[in-house]
């Protein structure tokens, strides 16, 4: 009988162990994952460096952003590509596109938005960072500009030039649609709300290959009453076009002014022809974007379930075997009882002689 319970108990810290075990594994590399470097976690710092060297970039971490530079405002592109930021004038920087950024459109059409045909290949800057392709955002992390603007800022694609159509557009995740950002067939500005102390990435659909202009600007209302604003040309080689044939190519006729900083587009979205805010997006999708100052709010919107799915299973398998214990435990105490008894029954001599 002490056996054999042992031999059950053995068992049942066995199973234990193994439930424990399957969820360490299935649970360690999400877990890990929230302890390493997190790209959209970063600090910027006001003494990074600003260069106008002229570079052709096609892999890495870069984002857009406003900076006031010698008391000036200005748009620039923050370099995070090498071991050291830099951030770069936009004339002199390239954005080079080779075929590691094709993706073919899904056929289920959920993309047409973009003006590619379903099954058609094109050129991305993903949401998330591919080796080998740029990964290009937007952040409003400069000390200098917090310390000057008033929440945050108004991002605005003027248009582009280029043979195909851009688009540039958000994923939530959550099974929601794609949220619209820019679209070069607009004629008219289109404006976002970005907030201080915001870093964020997105989709960049470029659907023929080729040179490609992107108008953009940067607008804010001063802490002192006073607007400010920026505008920048962003050059993008996609497939076969050098990054000498970028830089040679200039913008043709005038370009659209910018519309003045609105806050309302935090709120509503809607004013002056603007989508939502990226931030609305980045709630259902928190590994997207990651506010500077207000990460965890942002982190906390976006519930990982690997790990809760994990530990209901090892739950599921502690509760089996403890119920596997138990019921073979009952089964053996029956079973030696009735053993006991058959053995009375059966030495009938042995019950004389203890009489």
């Amino acid at each position: 009988m002490k056996l054999k319970t042992s031999r059950l108990l053995k068992n049942w810290c066995a199973a234990l162990g193994v439930s424990f075990a399957l969820a360490a594994s299935l649970g360690a590399p999400t877990l890990a994952h929230a302890d390493e470097h997190d790209p959209l976690k970063q600090t910027v710092a006001e003494d990074e460096h600003f260069s106008s060297e002229p570079v052709e970039i096609k892999s890495g971490h870069m984002d857009i952003g406003p900076r006031i530079i010698d008391g000036k405002w200005q748009l620039a592109v923050r370099d995070d590509s090498a071991n050291t930021p830099v951030w770069r004038k936009p004339d002199s920087v390239v954005f080079r596109l080779t075929d590691k950024a094709i993706l073919t459109v899904p056929e289920s059409g959920d993309y047409d938005f973009t003006g590619a045909q379903a099954g058609q290949p094109v050129h991305v800057i993903p949401q998330t960072q591919i080796l080998g392709v740029p990964w290009l955002g937007w952040n409003t992390q400069s000390p200098e500009v917090s310390r000057s603007i008033k929440r945050g800022i108004n991002l605005t694609f003027l248009g582009a030039q280029g043979p195909g159509n851009v688009n540039v557009y958000l994923e939530s995740g959550n099974f929601k649609k794609p949220i619209q950002l820019w679209d070069k067939r607009k004629s008219q500005p289109q404006s976002i709300w970005v907030d201080l102390n915001t870093h964020t990435h997105a989709n960049w659909v470029f659907t023929k290959p080729g040179v490609y202009l992107l108008a953009i600007s940067a607008s804010a209302n001063g802490l002192d009453g006073k607007p400010q604003a920026a505008t920048s040309i962003f050059r993008f080689a996609v497939g076969s076009p050098d990054s000498q044939t970028a830089r040679n190519t200039q913008w043709q006729g005038e370009l659209p002014p910018a519309p003045p900083a609105s806050a309302a587009l935090a709120q509503s979205g809607a004013k002056s022809g603007a989508t939502p805010s990226p931030q609305s997006a980045a709630t259902a999708s928190a590994p997207q974007t990651a506010p500077g100052t207000s990460s965890a709010q942002t982190e906390s919107s976006s519930v990982n379930w690997v790990p809760i799915l994990v530990s209901l299973a090892g739950v599921a398998l502690l509760l089996t075997a403890l119920i596997l214990y138990f019921v073979r435990t009952s089964q053996a105490r029956k079973k030696a009882a009735q053993e006991e008894i058959d053995s009375e029954f059966s030495n009938p001599t042995k019950n004389g002689e203890n009489t």
